[in-house]
């Protein structure tokens, strides 16, 4: 890969992963991860490993990047990073009044999650490792690199629109997806439920509202 998006320093307690999670996307740091470890053969096995501002990941990232990390025999380490700075999580609930939507005029930053009673409308981006929960849709005005979870009390008719979409993974009411192509150059993107399962199409809103009335 052109970017050295994954950086592995020794220590005296192990070896410590650090993530370029500014210049690249959850699957591209996972693919990265996955170059550097085959390339090194059996030369990380039985190695203890911790990673350096974890807090930039969800926990379902993290627990996907400990799973790699198991595949080559690698070893999670117990201790904390030394000298890191780590951030508290944050996690606010926002309450839609006066109308069914919230309109969140800025972005989320890692480490926060919003929780929101209706719609959630984002003025921002979202950064890997924030995360958003609405019982209602969430539209993104911008670039969404975090978790999303639509419909999260079960309203199957919930979508998801972002203008800019790398996250590794969508869910609405109690579907799951996987994002395994790069979206971050396609137009505006939209997330509903179709036949029993997650389908991200291009926004265009004339086939948008006819999809939505065909379910």
């Amino acid at each position: 890969m052109s970017k050295n998006l994954v950086n592995i320093k020794g220590s005296k307690f192990g070896l410590i992963f650090s993530f370029n999670t500014m210049e690249a996307s959850f699957a591209e740091l996972c693919a990265a991860l996955e170059e550097k470890l085959t390339g090194s053969g059996d030369f990380f096995s039985n190695a203890e490993y911790r990673i350096q501002n974890d807090q930039l990941f969800s926990t379902e990232e993290l627990s996907y990047i400990e799973g790699i990390m198991d595949k080559y025999h690698m070893i999670k380490s117990v201790l904390p990073v030394q000298n890191e700075k780590r951030e508290e999580r944050e996690e606010m609930t926002f309450q839609a009044h006066g109308g069914d939507s919230v309109m969140i005029m800025r972005g989320v930053r890692s480490g926060q999650k919003l929780n929101i009673r209706g719609n959630a409308i984002i003025m921002g981006d979202i950064n890997p490792g924030g995360e958003i929960v609405a019982s209602g849709s969430i539209v993104v005005m911008g670039h969404c690199r975090g978790l999303l979870h639509a419909g999260a009390e079960g309203d199957r008719d919930a979508y998801i629109v972002a203008y800019v979409l790398t996250s590794q993974q969508l869910r609405i009411a109690d579907h799951v997806a996987s994002l395994n192509e790069d979206l971050s150059d396609s137009p505006l993107k939209a997330a509903m439920i179709q036949d029993s399962g997650i389908v991200i199409t291009d926004y265009l809103p004339s086939q948008f509202a006819a999809a939505r009335a065909a379910i």
